[in-house]
């Protein structure tokens, strides 16, 4: 099913619309779970690249999340998405975004420069991985596209039009590299 026709479904039925944006291979109970095109096979994944326009009315959405995603977007994709997502959230709702902190990576390699010849995964995860993306998984959609700290991403969020971006305690944590915002329309 389309994502407009799923949301329209929810819409009819009043259920909130919570989109899990870039859910990969994790599929969370009660929200919409979106992906691109590698998802294709996965039934309960509804296809729709997350930078793209919506095809979902205005203020129609009760809620964003996207964890571990806005590191693969390339960067001049990410203002016009954050609008984008801006316009589909309902007055009041949020997006919750979770990734790899450029800033705590950095600063753990800088305090820990052997940690850059580490084979220790754990040390991996939260510095060389946290900034480029895992090669393991030998696709370019697994690679970083680019970085952020909680404070440039705030400002990204403040400039596609939250009034309100906060930091927050990550739920989905990968590593003590992560950071999650939390913007509200």
């Amino acid at each position: 099913m389309l994502l407009k026709d799923k949301v329209q479904n929810c819409i009819e039925n009043q259920i909130p619309i919570r989109l899990h944006l870039g859910c990969g291979p994790v599929k969370l109970p009660d929200y919409l779970n979106v992906d691109g095109e590698y998802c294709a096979e996965d039934p309960d994944i509804v296809i729709h690249d997350i930078s793209e326009a919506y095809p979902i009315p205005n203020d129609s959405v009760d809620e964003i999340l996207s964890v571990h995603v806005i590191e693969h977007i390339e960067r001049w994709k990410i203002l016009p998405m954050l609008i984008e997502w801006h316009r589909i959230l309902k007055p009041g709702a949020q997006v919750a975004i979770e990734w790899p902190d450029l800033l705590k990576a950095c600063t753990f390699i800088a305090e820990n420069p052997e940690s850059l010849i580490s084979e220790d995964r754990r040390v991996l995860k939260k510095t060389i991985h946290s900034i480029f993306g895992n090669s393991r998984y030998q696709h370019r959609a697994m690679m970083h596209a680019y970085g952020y700290s909680i404070a440039s991403l705030s400002k990204i969020l403040t400039d596609a039009g939250f009034g309100t971006v906060q930091s927050a305690n990550n739920i989905y944590a990968k590593t003590a590299s992560d950071s999650r915002v939390i913007g509200i329309k």
